[in-house]
């Protein structure tokens, strides 16, 4: 039985992952340190800002202090900013896909952005009512492919709607990392063919595969079948 859904927020409501991947490659060239495409697919995805940079910067055998991490940080956030500025970067049909979930469940985000970009962008849709949690990427101490995030909101799902066990609540992602840390979390996973293609997300073992949200609809009305 499913009880209620959680939603990873970029690369399956807010089609921002480019945008992320863009704002993070430049400040690493600002600090003299560049990634492929590929590489970014493969190891910085599925991570929140903290660790995509502990990451980066590790990789290179570069030193990082928190001081130095939050300033990369927030310069990472100021250019993503400048991008999303004054326009809408939800998916096609992702705004109608909340609003029916939220019609059938009770619906939270685990995701490693900063709260303040998911905010801005819900708002932006008229969505923000439709979560009763968010764990973003502030809330954790360690983000995907780490259960926590997953584990975190299924806590708050549980604190607004009673005794909703860890395995009556589905996961939606787009990533290799984020399927990982929702089956470590004890929960299915619904994989959205929107970074990576469906063959990947069905070799991570999501249990199901859409090939976009336009698509996830149809999925909630056969699994409530």
């Amino acid at each position: 039985m499913i009880r209620a859904l959680i939603f990873d927020f970029n690369g399956v409501i807010a089609d921002d992952d480019p945008i992320h991947m863009r704002a993070f490659r430049q400040v690493a060239e600002e600090e003299g340190i560049t990634f492929t495409d590929e590489e970014y697919l493969d190891a910085y995805l599925p991570l929140n800002d903290r660790d995509c940079f502990n990451t980066l910067f590790g990789k290179n055998a570069r030193p990082l202090s928190p001081e130095k991490l939050q300033e990369l940080i927030q310069r990472k956030s100021h250019h993503y900013y400048q991008a999303i500025n004054q326009k809408s970067v939800l998916f096609p049909d992702a705004a109608g896909a909340v609003r029916a979930a939220s019609g059938r469940y009770p619906l939270a985000i685990a995701s490693g952005a900063r709260l303040d970009e998911i905010q801005h962008i819900l708002k932006q849709a008229h969505l923000e009512t439709c979560f009763v949690a968010i764990v973003a990427a502030e809330d954790v101490e360690h983000g995907k492919p780490h259960p926590e995030p997953f584990l975190m909101a299924h806590q708050r799902l549980k604190q607004s709607h009673g005794a909703i066990t860890v395995s009556e609540c589905v996961a939606i992602e787009d990533s290799v990392g984020g399927i990982e840390a929702a089956h470590r979390a004890g929960m299915r996973c619904l994989g959205v063919a929107h970074s990576y293609g469906p063959e990947r997300l069905l070799a991570a073992h999501a249990e199901w595969v859409i090939d976009s949200i336009s698509d996830f609809v149809s999925w909630m009305n056969k699994v409530a079948e």
